[in-house]
């Protein structure tokens, strides 16, 4: 079951509040959930539908660049969602997922930040206006996963696990599954 995130300010000021602040303080529950929006949002724009599962999520600490100066040198906490493409997507269309995918977060006004047009391991990736990073990438068996991270954001006590989409239980050892649905379009051999 996918749970919709609406568009709009991740924390909205109580009616009668003043005037917003200029940045709005996210933390890691409501980085999760931009993920899963932004991960939802690039597959409900892929056609036909793919079939996938969630990957393993991840969260965590990114120390400061050396030289980054004292404004920037705090820990920077982030979480990650991704999802593994359990369609199989035959070699001769392997090419054209990323393309799609690329169109449409181009569409979004998001930058793409590099292309790899490789016949067999082809892959894009792109960061959003807010500093998420998103990325789709295939593996040497031809298996894909789609994963959005954070950019630094505060650190939360608790911060959810995946949710929405099939209920499909994690790969083994947080491995990618080999793609095992079959698609008139997408596991074509052209």
């Amino acid at each position: 079951m996918n749970v919709e995130i609406p568009a709009g300010p991740l924390r909205p000021e109580p009616v009668g509040s003043p005037a917003p602040p200029a940045r709005a303080v996210v933390d890691q529950a409501v980085a999760a959930e931009r993920c899963e929006h932004l991960l939802r949002e690039t597959l409900d724009a892929v056609r036909p539908a793919l079939s996938w599962r969630h990957a393993p999520p991840c969260a965590g600490a990114r120390l400061p660049a050396p030289g980054s100066g004292p404004a920037d040198g705090g820990v920077q906490w982030y979480v990650g969602r991704g999802r593994d493409i359990v369609t199989i997507i035959s070699a001769a269309r392997r090419g054209e997922l990323p393309a799609v995918v690329e169109a449409g977060w181009r569409l979004r006004g998001w930058t793409i930040t590099s292309v790899n047009a490789c016949r067999d391991l082809p892959g894009v990736a792109a960061t959003t206006s807010d500093g998420y990073r998103l990325a789709l990438e295939f593996g040497a068996l031809g298996e894909a996963r789609l994963t959005a991270t954070s950019p630094g954001v505060a650190r939360s006590e608790w911060v959810d696990g995946a949710r929405g989409g099939p209920e499909v239980p994690f790969a083994a050892g947080g491995t990618r599954p080999l793609p095992e649905v079959c698609c008139p379009f997408w596991s074509a051999m052209v």
